[in-house]
């Protein structure tokens, strides 16, 4: 903001008299607003805690780092203000002296773009809007003082990252569908002891299965072979594998396409992955099995959102 000469007395004066940062700012009348702010805690995502939270840091920036007074009153003056719900906009440039007219265009347009932005913005994506803001206050700051280049262009870069993140914030949600393959249904045909033709009772449950799979639609069925532990492993691999294979075939004359298993991996495995935990050379129903999975393609949402670039704090 422009220094006016009511703030150039007291400040020369302060300053000659007593230390800098912290200390000489309880003795200044004329800044309350400092003081008021460095004892706030801003919280919160809305936009105008946001904007609290990061005038704040630039107010008390100025103050204790930089000992510019009335410009660390100035932005304690728009935290206090939002933090109170009475929403600053972002700084006026007839406000701010800008000796540099190429300077000076490249903020008018920039303030355009941010204002124009905000209106929606801040609703869409209010940390990125109030960050954007301040920082754009920011540059238009350190663009007034003019000498220190560092700084200047620190804050035109913050502004920068700022409206991106902000901008891309705003897009809106992209769904998608993707088709997946997965499972939608199983089913356990159960074997007599030493056994690997099957049952009567299981065919008729393992028809019925059948039905409901063609009745929703193009599935794909793998099948999983099994004893219990009664049995040498050789022994009960075989066995497992003929069960499998008997259900395969039963699968396979019911029309139903049936999974291809790399080297029959899946389709034998003896008395390994028991559905009840027993010993060796135990007799178990749960285990004298033939698993039956069925997978088939279903469509699955896939939501892509643009995501903030403004750093973590």
């Amino acid at each position: 903001m422009r220094k006016t000469l009511l703030y150039a007395l007291p400040v020369t004066l302060a300053i000659g008299a007593f230390a800098g940062g912290a200390q000489a700012a309880t003795l200044f009348p004329l800044f309350p607003d400092v003081e008021r702010v460095r004892v706030t805690n801003p919280s919160g995502d809305s936009f105008e805690q946001t904007l609290a939270r990061e005038y704040r840091d630039l107010s008390l920036f100025e103050a204790d780092e930089m000992e510019d007074w009335p410009d660390a009153e100035f932005f304690a003056t728009k935290s206090l203000r939002a933090g109170a719900g009475d929403t600053p906009m972002p700084v006026e440039l007839a406000n701010r002296n800008i000796a540099n007219p190429t300077k000076l265009a490249e903020l008018e347009a920039a303030r355009a773009d941010l204002v124009s932005t905000l209106q929606t913005g801040r609703t869409i994506a209010p940390v990125e809007a109030g960050v954007a803001q301040a920082k754009f206050d920011c540059w238009a700051e350190q663009q007034e003082e003019g000498h220190q280049f560092d700084h200047i262009a620190a804050c035109q870069t913050a502004y920068l990252m700022a409206m991106e993140a902000l901008k891309a914030a705003m897009q809106p949600t992209n769904v998608t569908y993707e088709t997946v393959q997965q499972e939608v249904a199983r089913n356990t045909v159960y074997f007599d002891w030493d056994k690997d033709t099957i049952r009567p009772d299981q065919q008729a449950a393992l028809d019925k299965f059948l039905a409901e799979m063609k009745a929703i639609g193009p599935v794909t069925l793998y099948i999983e072979g099994h004893t219990d532990t009664s049995g040498p492993n050789d022994y009960n691999a075989e066995l497992s594998r003929r069960r499998a294979e008997n259900v395969r075939t039963d699968l396979r004359q019911q029309g139903m396409t049936v999974g291809e298993v790399k080297d029959l991996q899946l389709l034998a495995k003896g008395e390994n992955d028991l559905a009840v935990a027993t010993g060796d050379g135990v007799k178990e129903q749960q285990n004298r099995r033939v698993v039956i999975i069925a997978t088939g393609q279903t469509k699955k949402e896939v939501t892509v959102k643009q995501t903030s670039a403004l750093p973590k704090k």
